[in-house]
């Protein structure tokens, strides 16, 4: 790649927070999945069973972005940009693979039984309001293609705004032949719908006779569209949409009802969990000669490219195929989070042509599809995140405020059972749960020191110093 990446201060070994919690790290314990994912997946537990012993809480942390997945092109990029803003570079890396696939349009694709996998990539970028950071990780992905439209003879269409099956269909429908009177195929049919308000878009899939949800369901995979409830039907042949959603963790678990979760509504979007990853109170902007030159290239490559066809595995990623088809295809216990990871075979087949493409090559090789996989398991590890987050504020503060009450003395396990939940099991099965959120955000801390006395008690204290963002814009 040209040398864009040399004249930041990510080529001198400037870092990000990348998701590891060095809070929670450092007063829980590293616990594992049942599942045992492969490294980068963010290993986790479901809660323990005994809650009247004395060790420490396994806590949920925020997800760890494997560095596999900042391969090649899009790494470089993501690198490049990374110090100049403070979205997360999980969610710029989705979102730019999303945005280059959607330029490419359906030409460039797998064939794996018998289907066509294009490089159609819907991430779901999962933030807090407060610091997801979602709205500035797509707006420097925005002003970077931007960029990329001015030179270009054939722009992308970019939309916001989804309201029902209907309207998405008419914006890429068959056109009218002006002398035959005939409808024909568009000759461009790629849309990228960008929907901030994702919670929206749930709220519509709800609604009686709104056939959104369906059709964005056979428009990932590519399927001809049709509306036959109108007066005046409309077809859209065999379009090429991308869709990215931002959406906040409590919309999202609130709103996707049983259907959309295990019917399959929602397992088509990548879900990537965003938090802010630096303070820049004097910047945030890119300068203006890294977007020209990433621009360049990026145009460079949807130029050469977008014309392909079928896209062939080198022989490398033939067999590295193998394993990770079979570790995706691993069983998975009934649930929620199996059902919003039941596509992970064509989620990483599509992303790794995205990750091949991005660097310009004409086939898929074994970097690339572990570059996919890595980022397939932070999506993995953001799910798990997602179901670990709290909903009901008063009762945080309920709980801190209790907490506070006991200063450095702290309160005990049993206390939180006996005196917080007075005995109610299903009270402290959630004060806990509460717990090991607020010890993953620093909050809370858990203290494990030893009295001299027995084994040492786990004690849950309040944070006297939450902790801050540095000089730097790094968390410290």
């Amino acid at each position: 790649m040209s040398g864009f990446l040399d004249n930041t201060a990510a080529a001198s070994g400037q870092q990000w927070h990348t998701g590891r919690d060095e809070r929670a790290a450092s007063t829980g314990e590293r616990v594992e999945h049942v599942d045992d994912p492969p490294e980068g997946a963010g290993r986790l537990v479901p809660f323990p069973a005994r809650r009247d012993d004395d060790a420490p809480l396994p806590v949920v942390g925020f997800p760890e972005l494997n560095p596999a997945a900042l391969q090649g092109t899009a790494g470089e990029i993501v690198r490049a940009v990374a110090p100049t803003t403070e979205a997360h570079p999980a969610a710029l890396l989705a979102i730019l693979l999303a945005t280059f696939g959607a330029w490419l349009g359906p030409g460039p694709h797998l064939l794996r039984g018998n289907a066509p996998h294009p490089g159609r990539v819907w991430p779901l970028i999962t933030g807090r309001s407060s610091d997801g950071a979602k709205g500035t990780a797509q707006a420097v992905i925005d002003r970077i293609f931007r960029e990329v439209t001015v030179g270009s003879d054939c722009p992308l269409r970019q939309v916001r705004g989804l309201s029902s099956g209907e309207g998405l269909i008419e914006l890429v429908a068959d056109e009218k032949d002006e002398d035959t009177g005939e409808l024909i195929p568009r000759t461009d049919r790629r849309l990228l719908v960008v929907e901030e308000e994702y919670g929206q878009v749930l709220i519509q899939f709800q609604r009686s006779g709104n056939t959104l949800s369906t059709t964005l369901r056979q428009a990932w995979d590519g399927k001809t569209l049709q509306s036959v409830t109108r007066s005046n039907p409309m077809t859209a042949t065999e379009p090429s949409i991308t869709l990215i959603g931002h959406v906040t963790p409590r919309e999202l678990r609130e709103r996707m009802t049983s259907a959309e979760v295990f019917g399959g509504g929602v397992n088509r979007m990548l879900i990537i969990a965003s938090r802010r990853a630096r303070l820049l109170p004097e910047g945030g902007n890119l300068p203006h000669d890294l977007v020209g030159e990433i621009a360049d290239q990026l145009a460079d490559r949807i130029r050469k490219l977008s014309r392909l066809a079928e896209v062939p595995f080198t022989p490398a990623a033939r067999e590295a195929w193998v394993p990770i088809y079979e570790d995706l295809s691993r069983p998975r216990p009934d649930g929620p989070v199996a059902a919003l990871l039941a596509r992970s075979r064509p989620m990483v087949l599509r992303i790794a042509l995205v990750y091949a493409l991005i660097d310009g090559s004409t086939a898929v090789d074994a970097e690339h599809l572990h570059a996919a996989r890595a980022l397939w398991a932070y999506a993995e590890a953001s799910i798990h995140w997602l179901y670990g987050q709290l909903d009901d504020q008063e009762q945080v503060e309920a709980l801190l405020e209790w907490l506070a009450a006991a200063g450095e003395a702290g309160r005990s396990k049993s206390d939180v059972t006996n005196l917080y939940a007075k005995k109610n099991k299903k009270a402290a099965d959630h004060a806990f749960n509460m717990l090991a959120a607020l010890i993953r955000d620093g909050l809370v801390v858990q203290d494990t020191t030893s009295t001299g006395r027995g084994r040492p008690g786990t004690r849950f204290k309040l944070r006297a110093h939450p902790q801050a963002y540095g000089k730097n814009g790094e968390t410290e």
